[in-house]
């Protein structure tokens, strides 16, 4: 079988605040990079520094010349610079998620969610206006990767083209946590009982205060917050809520984040749009019981192996949480059938359905 030469966007690396979509991008990188048959140059904007914390490119990196804004603009404005002179030729170009880079060659593009098209208000104006730049140039793509069903049904009812748009779900990446670490960290924050734990990027769509609400419900039982603060008005209305029940523990390192969800009793994640949503495969690869948002993506990632319930109703999130909380044996059969689903969720088998992609679209 030919090798194919893939440049694949790396600049999510950089990012501020990388979030999932560059864990997907890392992880899948990774795993491309394992496979005989495809040799991966990643590409990037300009930078003096490497990328700070666990996400480090897991392949050679190219720079362009334009810093980040600049180069984003360039390409949707201009349709220039291409990154095929940068990238040494690639037989096709991987725009791994946001920004759609200039290419005269074959595109792949990975499209994680259109959240902001069902409410505006999930993002600010900028990105909003960022947000549909991107959507717009993927159109122009050969081939474009979703991450789940929701996804797909929402880019074929946007318009594109359902002949253009394959779903591949992501990965769990199996890691190890030090036996010693979780009763260090309930140490840490004085947790000498069960908890519920949530980890994520604290921004709207993330629903976090209906989450505050449903724990009202539930006296005594803290609920431990892990991630970066998007946005600072949804860490103040959880804040508001619980008080010192809430325990806002902020961004971590990929083994504390693992060792969090080891810890945890319950893990809600009530998001309210996900493109897949990792943490919930995350947790359930832990074997952390989980309770999730029917509807959504994540009862996707689910499939069976969680409570969903209504995120909008508090009450119902409460009665999930609750039962799991009150029931060992329930949360026993649901932390087994989470370890199950997780392990049918691997990067090699990403990688595996990327490269048949990569070749469909190449006629190989």
């Amino acid at each position: 079988m030919n090798t194919i030469r893939a440049a694949y966007l790396l600049e999510q690396c950089w990012h501020p605040v990388p979030g999932g979509t560059a864990v997907a991008a890392v992880c899948l990188a990774r795993a491309l990079a394992d496979r005989p048959d495809i040799e991966l140059v990643g590409f990037a904007a300009r930078h003096r520094t490497p990328p700070s914390g666990y996400l480090q490119p897991p392949v050679q990196v190219v720079h362009s010349a334009l810093p980040r804004s600049v180069l984003y603009e360039a390409w949707h404005r201009l349709g220039r610079p291409s990154v095929d002179r940068l990238a040494g030729c690639p037989d096709l170009v991987h725009a791994s998620g946001g920004a759609v880079p200039a290419t005269a060659g074959p595109l792949v593009a990975t499209v994680h969610d259109i959240s902001w098209r069902h409410q505006p208000d999930w993002a600010t104006r900028r990105g909003r206006r960022l947000a549909e730049s991107w959507l717009d140039d993927a159109r122009r793509a050969d081939r474009i990767l979703c991450p789940s069903e929701a996804t797909r049904r929402d880019l074929a009812a946007a318009g594109f083209n359902e002949d253009r748009l394959t779903v591949v779900p992501l990965g769990v990446e199996p890691s190890h946590v030090d036996p010693d670490r979780p009763a260090a960290l309930r140490a840490a924050w004085s947790l000498d009982g069960p908890f519920v734990l949530w980890v994520g990027t604290v921004e709207p769509r993330k629903n976090l205060p209906a989450l505050a609400e449903a724990m009202q419900r539930i006296p005594d039982v803290p609920l431990v917050v892990v991630g970066p603060t998007g946005w600072r008005a949804d860490r103040e209305a959880v804040l508001a809520q619980l008080g010192d029940r809430v325990h806002l523990v902020g961004p971590v390192g990929e083994t504390d984040k693992q060792a969090w969800y080891a810890a945890a009793d319950v893990f809600c994640y009530p998001s309210l749009l996900e493109g897949f949503g990792l943490p919930v495969a995350e947790a359930m690869a832990r074997g952390t019981p989980v309770v999730t948002a029917a509807g959504t993506a994540t009862e996707e990632v689910a499939a069976g192996a969680a409570l969903v319930v209504d995120p909008t109703d508090p009450a119902a999130l409460a009665e999930a949480i609750a039962s799991l909380l009150a029931d060992q044996g329930l949360s026993a059969r649901l932390a087994e059938a989470g370890r199950r689903r997780a392990a049918e969720l691997t990067w090699p088998a990403a990688a595996r359905a990327t490269a048949e992609v990569y070749r469909e679209v190449l006629g190989r």
